[in-house]
């Protein structure tokens, strides 16, 4: 045993966001100054305060905890303290693993105040069942945060980390949006200038010009620490010009969010893994929308105008002519956008075209922009909707079973659900394996080394089973998905099943791209392959 004085400890802090909110975590500063007084009275060095503010306890990449870790690698430290087992962590096995191994192979005395833990005595028995507590509650709070989050965005609260740009906190209520008088005038100008017909490039390069400072500039001097760390980073890769210039990007997602009119627009993400944190990306239709709930920078009249015109990829040209393939050509040889354009022949007579504005280097010859006649185009997707159109009209049931034919394999399809329910069902066994496993070690009645190689051996096979299970579940959303676009595809057809002309909107509906092929002479026959993308079936 060690004398005292001779103790060299890392005292290490921790609270998450989640604590907070439920407040059942005592703050930073009260856990330093209990670990302080207890090293104080026991008279052991401390070397350095490790603090993780706003981490998870099922996290174990946080900043401090892998520093203090390091530090026990370097041999500075040879002593723990936390308040209690929860805040080293909430993951059972991981807190476990730190304790029981890690910490004892590092000749690292742990001690955790509140729940009477020090390894240096036989006085842990506890240890293991109040880390299983731990991860119950982290999954509990998790569920309850959620919930709460919900709640809160259903009463209309402002509950994200930072206000959109033009707007601020209210002083006296945190989850209420007051207009940013200082940069409320940029907004409007912003939404005015698309409203007088200017590009969102244009608009983009005007406010470059008059040096308005972007979003992330602008927040980073009113002191949100994450914008700064973003510019920080960013300066690593580009020079400060670069770094601090206006985007299409930028400005297109000004004009499109919906909160300039006043309403509390929430739920575009969600964290799915309480453990990783892992969040997915929700579709519009999953938003949740509450009206009204602040003043409107934009009133909702402007919002839908600017909105059609954004939205919309046809807009006439200069000189009137109807551009109805405007972002929907691609030239199939280098992927580039196909751009209209008008020549006037020696007649006087105007032929509209669409040409690859670039040369393509293509089996390592040189070969000529890529041209196309408007009326050849049109002509042809014309006559291949038509066909397609008479084949639902024919047989609405058939289109669609040909198609669900096509992109289906019932017997893989079989076979995968039955795979993931044995998946799903071996996992359940091996996290019920590894918990007795660790209960059997804690008991005695299996070593150290050979708990630790059944535990890497589970995990190793749990790995490999996640990885084949989102395969499995990739795959079955994605068929799922196709038959839903299958439908979707269906329906949208049906309201133009009779046209007479092509529109902007018919083709913008249907299709997602046509690729133009460069002409080819075959047999003496000029040949082109145009290969036209519908949305939502292939």
């Amino acid at each position: 045993m060690k004398q005292k004085g001779l103790y060299k400890a890392a005292l290490y802090c921790r609270l998450s966001q989640d604590d907070g909110l439920v407040g059942d975590s005592s703050s930073i500063q009260t856990q330093k100054m209990l670990l302080e007084k207890y090293a104080n009275d026991n008279g052991i060095i401390i070397v350095d305060y490790y603090i993780d503010d706003g981490y998870s306890g099922t996290n174990f990449d946080r900043p401090a905890f892998q520093r203090m870790i390091a530090d026990i690698d370097d041999e500075k430290v040879n002593m723990v303290i936390t308040k209690d087992l929860s805040r080293l962590g909430r993951d059972y096995v991981r807190t476990g693993y730190y304790i029981d191994f890690y910490f004892k192979d590092k000749d690292i005395r742990y001690i955790a105040i509140n729940d009477n833990v020090d390894t240096l005595y036989e006085n842990n028995d506890i240890a293991p069942f109040k880390n299983i507590l731990n991860e119950m509650y982290a999954k509990d709070i998790s569920r309850k945060v959620k919930t709460a989050v919900r709640q809160r965005l259903l009463k209309g609260m402002f509950i994200a980390s930072h206000p959109p740009y033009g707007y601020k906190r209210n002083p006296y209520n945190k989850n209420h949006l007051v207009i940013d008088e200082d940069v409320v005038d940029v907004v409007k100008l912003i939404f005015d200038l698309v409203l007088s017909n200017m590009g969102i490039s244009t608009i983009a390069k005007e406010l470059n010009k008059r040096c308005v400072p972007i979003p992330s500039v602008y927040k980073a001097s009113k002191g949100y620490q994450c914008y700064q760390t973003l510019l920080d980073s960013r300066k690593l890769k580009y020079n400060d010009d670069d770094v601090e210039k206006w985007s299409t990007a930028t400005v297109g997602n000004i004009l499109r969010n919906q909160m300039y009119v006043g309403d509390m627009v929430g739920n575009k993400r969600e964290i799915k893994n309480y453990r990783t944190g892992k969040q997915i990306i929700h579709t519009k239709d999953e938003y949740i929308v509450i009206p009204n709930t602040h003043e409107p920078i934009i009133s909702r009249e402007d919002f839908e105008k600017v909105q059609k015109q954004v939205s919309n990829k046809h807009r006439p040209s200069k000189t009137n002519h109807e551009n109805i393939f405007r972002g929907i050509l691609k030239c199939a040889n280098c992927g580039r956008s196909m751009t209209m354009y008008h020549k006037v022949l020696a007649n006087g007579k105007v032929v509209w075209r669409y040409r690859c504005m670039g040369k393509t280097i293509r089996h390592g010859i040189d070969t000529e922009s890529n041209i196309i006649k408007y009326d050849d185009i049109y002509n042809v997707v014309f006559k291949r909707l038509k066909e397609l159109f008479n084949s639902i009209k024919k047989d609405d049931d058939s289109f669609i079973n040909d198609l669900i034919s096509k992109n289906t394999n019932l017997d893989k399809e079989k076979k995968l659900d039955a795979d993931k329910v044995k998946i799903e069902r071996k996992l359940d066994t091996i996290n019920k394996l590894i918990k007795k496993l660790y209960e059997d070690y804690i008991e005695g009645i299996l070593t150290a080394d050979n708990y630790q190689k059944l535990v890497d051996e589970y995990q190793k096979e749990q790995v490999e089973l996640k990885e084949r299970l989102e395969e499995i579940k990739k795959y079955i959303n994605k068929k799922t998905n196709e038959m839903d676009n299958i439908i979707k595809f269906k329906e949208i057809a049906n309201k133009y099943l009779d046209f007479k002309v092509l529109t902007t909107e018919l083709v913008n509906n249907l299709i997602d791209h046509i690729e133009i092929g460069y002409v080819k002479v075959i047999n003496d026959i000029q040949v082109r392959e145009i290969n036209i993308f519908y949305r939502f079936i292939n």
